[in-house]
């Protein structure tokens, strides 16, 4: 077949293979690079919030996370705008946009309202 014997085939097969396969693996073992993600002072956004004593409940649903407090006057609205936390009021409860990590912040803030 094309006057080629079969072991030539089978090294030019072989060949081929490797040229095809090695930039498939190449790109395939690269590994990606995470994102560096801004780091938010978790334990500031507690103080805004109050302390760990005014939380009564929390919860997520995607990137925000639902507070809701004994007392709104505790809250302090200047340090949620330092640290770039836009929030939404509902009677007592705060709507937070947490853009990075969402669920560590609430992680975190469970576990303070538990020890308080």
């Amino acid at each position: 077949m094309f006057g080629m014997t079969t072991l030539e085939l089978i090294a030019l097969g072989v060949a081929l293979g490797i040229l095809v396969m090695t930039p498939i693996v190449m790109v395939l073992r690269r590994k990606k690079k995470k994102p560096v993600l801004p780091h938010m002072d978790v334990e500031q956004l507690l103080q805004a919030l109050g302390g760990s004593s005014n939380l009564l409940s929390l919860s997520r649903e995607h990137q925000r996370i639902k507070v809701t407090v004994k007392d709104l006057k505790k809250v302090q609205q200047p340090l949620l705008k330092t640290l770039n936390i836009p929030a939404f009021l509902k009677g007592k409860e705060l709507t937070l946009l947490i853009k990075h990590q969402p669920s560590h912040v609430l992680s975190y803030l469970s576990e303070r309202q538990k020890e308080a």
